[in-house]
């Protein structure tokens, strides 16, 4: 049985950044020994929203360093990346550069090539879960990070693969709503509004059915379905919408046995 907690809204980001950095040679990888905590610090002390709730959002950056080069007195790094907010949002970036020295520090307002990567990437996830609340409501989130890129396309190479993604998500409205559609009927239910319920799941269905009729292989989609198969599984079974989780095995044939573990 799923534990209910409350409906609220984010205001902080709970961030927890990995470095691997065995393919640089050891002077470079003790270089880096003080970015994890530099990153860390300068999430945790800004916040990225206005809101008045103290929940905290998850996210994940892991680093994967590939190359370092003298370029004049700098160094230079080029990495991998991949965040995620732990459930339902994961982003890969293949190819982030930029110059960094033990010591440095980063400051908000301040356009760097790491900190607008980090910036940009905090407000997708922001974007995507703040959609959960209310209908597009991560709008401005989305709109944000456009300006990061606006400010940061000369930043090292990387930014024409950043603005795809951003218009894939910011225009992929049928995802946004089934993000507020789902979590809507998920509180309905656990606040006792079972009629409610109902209607938010059949449409958050719909949604699905659209999406993947389009798409079969729509990626974002996938991950949505993949972080939040528990609770898609456990409403269905609580509403007894048991052709809702037949169509899940269908559709989401990598969650089958959560699906079908509601089945009667």
């Amino acid at each position: 049985m799923l534990v209910a907690v409350p409906r609220l809204a984010a205001q902080q980001l709970d961030p927890a950044i990995t470095l691997q950095a065995d393919r640089l040679d050891p002077t470079y990888q003790s270089n880096l020994e003080n970015l994890k905590y530099d990153l860390e610090q300068y999430i945790i002390e800004y916040d990225y929203t206005d809101d008045a709730y103290g929940t905290k959002v998850p996210i994940l950056y892991q680093i994967y360093f590939e190359q370092a080069r003298e370029t004049g007195t700098q160094t230079s790094y080029t990495a991998q990346l991949l965040v995620t907010n732990r459930t339902d949002q994961r982003y890969f970036d293949k190819t982030w550069e930029f110059p960094y020295a033990s010591g440095q520090t980063y400051q908000h307002g301040i356009y760097t090539a790491v900190t607008s990567v980090i910036d940009y990437y905090a407000y997708l996830v922001l974007a995507g879960e703040v959609d959960t609340y209310g209908r597009l409501a991560g709008t401005p989130y989305y709109n944000t990070a456009r300006e990061i890129i606006n400010r940061a396309s000369g930043l090292g190479r990387g930014w024409q693969d950043r603005l795809k993604r951003l218009d894939d998500l910011q225009n992929h409205r049928n995802l946004r709503i089934l993000r507020y559609t789902f979590f809507d009927a998920y509180w309905d239910y656990q606040e006792s509004s079972t009629s409610d319920a109902i209607i938010g799941f059949r449409d958050s269905m719909e949604l699905i059915r659209e999406i993947l009729d389009r798409n079969r292989d729509d990626k974002y989609t996938k991950i949505f379905l993949e972080g939040n198969a528990d609770k898609m599984a456990w409403l269905a079974g609580e509403l007894e919408e048991y052709d809702a989780l037949k169509t899940l095995i269908a559709v989401d044939p990598d969650n089958k046995n959560v699906y079908q573990g509601y089945l009667p």
